[in-house]
């Protein structure tokens, strides 16, 4: 039922509304023929009906032509009578959206005004539901669709008293119905819709760079994300953009679907410059950001925008570290990089200091020399190196130094180490420096040569030096090789090999090698040639089948290291008198070790070093006599362990102390004579021992090293070898050293119990009294040096050594030998003079000159020592990285030959050619050359038991190599 307001009322309103229904006519009136003469008279003629309508009460036919007039032309002031006639009607819900719908932009305050006050005159009447929706402009319906929207969001709706639906919808939103809204009439009720919007979700990656941020289909539109994440998006085409300092990616167009996900993946590629490095050394290791990029000189591509950090390396040079700036598209340049030569070594305390440094007389051979010589084994690399002679019977080849080396002596009073470690066996005492030590020296960084004594660090065997072989070092690039090669025409050998860097502490590397000789006819001048011809050529001497391998790997502190050698040799020569040209005469010898170390710093000021090691050595050997064939067998297995600290309490005091262990169950000698006797002589042994060493600098021109070492053997007393050192800097790069020590050899097991049952006899018999003593030597040396500018050096040094219960072999009966201890001190003095000129852009130049005199006490000289020694080298650039030529002239001088005579051998001058480079397109370094180039005949003493006196040396000899890496 409608209800009609009273007349009071009624009449109140027609006086209010007489204003806004004239000036709605008016302004109706005007607006409405704007758009068109036809549908504005259509306008005003409705408009006027309903007035006339309304003033005579009839408010239902009014309310129809006033729709019907805002309908043809919208207008404020007719929606405001549409509310008016609602309101004479009782539809007060349809009145208050009226009167809504009228304020709505209205500015006009008098008319604001007449509208609050309607809206509040009924109010009492309905009950409003204000909707909000977020985002805002959601269309409204109530309970259905298909009765229209009732506007958009935020709306208040005079409803009357009830339930409601409310239903909303906004374009690129999900719809939202919202159900059982309650309404009381006077009363108001807030409702808030939030909208969930459709979208599809992009996940976004990236390649090429850790992040990126992200922008959406506008390059400069603020940052959406920051990928890799995900991102969610209105469904249609869209474009995401990426950006990053110093990077830069294409933009990436997409079509996103509502509610599925797609995959995007940001491919950053850096804004790249290049840089040109230079520096005085070839081959320097170019770093960026601690990634190697290349080796100097070089032209690096593709390095990123922004402050770089260049290190420029090499081995034995001080590291050079500069920041540059690299623009996109631009070359920044880094000229005239200058290396400083470090000139550092391990062997002489143990731990890394400079040369200059070290309490000890010091050469090293560097890796430049190896590889531009293509030296073939220790031995020859030691060839020329100050104060160092050679000695080769064709059965085993060994070194001396100052004089200290006899002949078939295995080389046993010098110490050949790897990275610090004795290669020495456990039988023989035997220093291997030929093809029975390695099939080459590939794996070798530099050689270390000290002369003098050594004990001090590394107890027996260090009695005249010490040559110690420094390993490829961990900052090589992973790479692979391949090589191959001949030396002394008739040997071939062939290696395999890898780097491999894991991450910057972590790596290994590792190699397989194998060489093979048919051997080379030697002329033999027999002592005793009967009936035949004095001399006679023994054909394929030093053939030899030999292989092994050889490693290394790391993981921060801890290293372990490997070896494996093993040769078989053929002895056409007369080794110990066995048959001339008998190809039955033979050994085979193999050699290994494995050690682990663990080096951690575990303060600022100490250094820890500990390591254990497992040694294997075998020999065997069948001798062709006259009556018969004697066969040998030698086999050693030694274990050790050691621990080492090196603390620094000032900055000027580094105090060192250690001890080891080591233990030798097997040190066996056996033999099967001629008459069918079989002999064993198991030797085990074992000892211990501690050192402690102090080296300071009290003064910048003076440092002092001091220390002592204690071996227990437990077949010999106490040993103890002391050793210390003054160095001075009298002048700027001026160096003087006074030095001294003593070291120690305990007699090897071969020396002490070998037979040959026959003429050799046993040197330790206990049912007779006989022994054999340690032998001992005491050194005193002073060394200066004197750098003249950056590259050259001068030095000389006067030396001079006594060796007590030197062990000799000595006629005990009628042809009957053993070894003794000579009841003679012997004497070695001389001076060494040299000059140098460091390794620098490719040039190498060395002469040395040595004189010793070795002598008995009264006088008798020594066996096998040369009285003057004296070498050059030199290597020159002749083609940058393609070619250099290198030069080495030995003078071999005249030595003792035996005991009974004063017979020496004769005077040579030996020169060695070489030409050595790379062909970097085939990622290659060849060496070919001439040993011997004048064919200069020349010969080394043999053993008193040979058949010959003297040992033909090679004449000219060819040599070549290849090697092949990747990259």
């Amino acid at each position: 039922m409608q209800h009609r307001a009273p007349s009071s009322t009624r009449a109140r309103r027609w006086r209010l509304a007489a204003v806004p229904l004239l000036a709605g006519a008016l302004l109706h009136a005007t607006a409405a023929r704007a758009d068109g003469e036809g549908q504005a008279d259509e306008a005003d003629l409705h408009f006027d009906l309903g007035r006339d309508l309304y003033k005579q009460g009839r408010f239902q036919a009014a309310l129809e032509h006033f729709l019907a007039s805002n309908r043809l032309v919208p207008n404020r002031n007719v929606v405001f009578n549409i509310a008016l006639t609602y309101e004479e009607l009782g539809r007060f819900a349809d009145a208050h959206r009226y009167y809504d719908d009228a304020l709505e932009g209205e500015t006009d305050p008098e008319v604001v005004a007449e509208l609050q006050a309607a809206l509040q005159r009924i109010a009492p009447r309905v009950a409003v539901l204000q909707i909000v929706t977020s985002p805002p402009g959601a269309r409204i319906y109530v309970d259905r669709k298909d009765l229209g929207a009732r506007g958009t969001a935020p709306r208040r709706l005079a409803m009357a008293e009830g339930r409601y639906r409310i239903l909303v919808e906004l374009a690129g939103y999900e719809p939202v119905a919202v159900d059982d809204i309650a309404v009381k009439l006077g009363q108001s009720e807030e409702v808030l819709i939030v909208l969930r919007r459709i979208v599809g979700t992009v996940r976004v990656d990236v390649r090429g760079a850790s992040e990126a941020t992200v922008h959406v289909d506008h390059e400069g539109a603020p940052p959406a994300c920051t990928a890799p994440c995900e991102l969610d998006l209105p469904p249609g085409r869209h474009v995401l953009h990426f950006s990053r300092a110093g990077f830069q990616a294409a933009p990436q167009p997409l079509t996103v679907a509502a509610h599925e996900t797609v995959p995007i993946t940001a491919t950053l590629s850096p804004l790249t410059g290049s840089i040109l490095v230079r520096a005085d050394e070839p081959d320097a290791l170019v770093e960026i950001d601690g990634h190697p990029m290349g080796f100097t000189p070089s032209v690096i591509q593709g390095v990123p925008v922004g402050r770089r950090r260049i290190r420029v390396s090499l081995r034995g040079f001080a590291p050079v570290e500069r920041t540059i700036e690299v623009a996109a598209g631009q070359q920044a340049e880094l000229r005239d990089v200058t290396l400083e030569p470090l000139r550092e070594v391990s062997s002489a305390s143990r731990v890394l200091e400079r040369l200059e440094d070290a309490p000890a007389s010091i050469s090293v051979i560097e890796q430049q020399e190896l590889r531009a010589f293509g030296y073939p084994t220790i031995a020859e690399a030691l060839r020329g190196a100050r104060g160092v002679y050679l000695s080769n019977d064709h059965v085993v080849y060994s070194a001396g130094i100052r004089g200290l080396g006899e002949p078939l002596d295995y080389g046993n009073r010098l110490l050949v180490l790897s990275d610090g470690h004795s290669t020495n066996d456990n039988v023989l005492n035997a220093s291997f420096v030929g093809s029975d030590a390695r099939d080459d020296l590939h794996d070798v960084d530099h050689i270390e040569v000290v002369r003098g004594p050594g004990s001090l660090l590394y107890g027996t065997g260090a009695l005249s030096g010490i040559v110690n072989l420094v390993p490829r070092g961990r900052d090589e690039p992973t790479s692979a090789h391949v090589a191959a090669g001949t030396y002394y025409d008739g040997v071939g050998h062939a290696r395999a090999g890898f780097h491999y860097n894991a991450r910057s502490d972590a790596g290994a590397w590792a190699s397989v090698t194998g060489a093979r000789s048919d051997g080379f006819d030697v002329p033999v001048v027999l002592r005793d040639p009967g009936e035949g011809p004095r001399t006679q050529i023994a054909e394929r001497a030093e053939s030899f089948r030999a292989g092994g391998t050889s490693g290394r790997a790391w993981y921060g502190p801890f290293t372990a290291q490997w070896m494996y050698h093993r040769r078989e040799q053929l002895i056409p020569t007369g080794y110990v008198s066995t048959r001339l040209n008998d190809l039955g005469t033979s050994y085979e010898d193999a050699h290994m070790m494995a050690e682990v170390r663990f080096e951690p710093r575990l303060a600022p000021d100490l250094q820890l070093m500990a390591r254990a090691h497992v040694n294997r050595f075998v020999w065997r050997g069948a001798y062709k006599f006259e009556e018969a064939t004697i066969f040998e067998q030698q086999h050693g297995t030694w274990l050790g362990a050691e621990l080492r600290a090196a603390w620094t309490p000032l900055s000027w005091l580094r105090v060192t102390g250690g001890g080891e262990m080591q233990a030798h169950p097997e040190a066996t000698l056996g033999s099967v004579f001629a008459d069918g006797r079989v002999l064993t002589k198991p030797e085990p042994f074992g000892f211990a021992a501690g050192y402690l060493i102090a080296d300071g600098s009290p003064a910048p021109w003076a440092r002092v090293s001091a220390g002592a070492r204690l071996d227990v053997y437990s077949s010999f007393g106490p040993i103890v070898v002391p050793r210390a050192a003054i160095i001075l800097r009298p002048a700027p790069g001026g160096v003087l050293k006074i030095m001294g020590g003593r070291a120690f050899r305990v007699p090897s097991v071969s020396e002490q119990f070998y037979t040959d049952g026959k003429t050799q006899v046993p040197a330790v018999d206990p049912a007779h009294g006989l022994a054999l003593d340690p032998e001992s030597i005491v050194s005193v040396e002073v060394e200066y040096a004197q750098r003249l500018g950056d590259d050259w050096t001068a030095l000389g040094a006067v030396h001079a050594s006594k060796l007590s219960e030197g062990i000799s072999s000595a006629e005990v009966g009628p042809g009957v030998v053993r070894y003794v201890n000579s009841p003679l001190d012997a004497f070695v003095t001389g001076c060494d003079v040299e000059v140098r000129r460091e390794w620098r852009q490719g040039w190498m130049l060395a002469a040395t000159y040595g004189y010793q005199r070795g002598q008995l006490t009264g006088g008798e000289r020594l066996i096998n020592a040369p009285g003057h020694l004296a070498s050059f080298r030199g290597v020159v650039p002749v083609v940058e990285r393609l070619a250099s030529a290198a030069l080495r002239i030995n003078v071999e001088a005249p030595r003792r030959i035996d005991r009974s005579s004063g017979a020496e051998t004769a005077s040579a001058i030996v020169a060695d050619l070489t030409v050595s480079g790379e062909l970097q397109r085939f990622h290659s370094r060849y060496v070919i050359g001439i040993y011997n180039a004048m064919d200069t005949r020349y010969d080394y003493p043999a053993a008193e038991s040979y058949l010959s006196a003297t040992s033909r040396q090679n004449g000219r000899t060819f040599l070549a190599e290849i090697t092949v890496s990747y990259p």
